[in-house]
């Protein structure tokens, strides 16, 4: 009965050993495909205007050999109350589970204490992709008075990467549409 018994909890614990292990090898196993989404290919719009652009910071004290994200962002007006989240074809993050893309209300977040401290932050969507141009939709409301678009990882509470939102100032949205 007692080598059940350890048996038992062998298994158990390989299980859960093993499970947690393929939740963090899996995306560096089977990361996603490279998105290469265009606000001119949304049925119905035409090219726009950023109304913002900005670059996620590669110095950031935060960012580590593995926990990084780089390139360009923009930000894009649309029809009615939406805008729309543009990681530019340059953008590039390191690879990890569950990340996740936010808006936030101050910029300069440049690592956890920085995001956690925002309370006001906004989560837009889980990340298509490490690499590529990738669209996100927002409403307008929600895009006032924010400042910075953050990628986060959830899974670990670890800051992935910021890009502040550079001139116009954000409050100068019309959230009416």
């Amino acid at each position: 009965m007692k080598t059940f018994r350890n048996l038992l909890i062998g298994f158990v614990i390989g299980v859960v050993v093993g499970g947690g292990a393929m939740l963090i090898a899996f995306p560096f196993l089977f990361p996603p495909p490279v998105v290469n989404e265009s606000v001119s290919q949304i049925e119905g719009v035409v090219e726009r205007q950023s109304i913002y652009t900005g670059a996620f910071r590669e110095d950031a004290p935060g960012q580590d050999f593995a926990h990084w994200a780089k390139g360009r962002i923009s930000v894009h007006d649309a029809a009615g109350d939406e805008a729309w989240i543009q990681l530019e074809s340059d953008f590039e993050a390191s690879t990890g589970p569950n990340y996740w893309v936010y808006l936030n209300s101050q910029s300069a977040i440049d690592d956890e204490s920085d995001f956690l401290a925002d309370e006001q932050r906004v989560r837009l969507a889980k990340l298509k992709s490490f690499s590529g141009s990738q669209i996100y939709t927002t409403s307008k409301l929600d895009l006032m008075n924010k400042q910075a678009v953050t990628i986060w990882c959830e899974s670990f509470d670890q800051y992935i990467g910021s890009a502040d939102f550079e001139e116009p100032a954000p409050e100068s949205i019309d959230a009416s549409g």
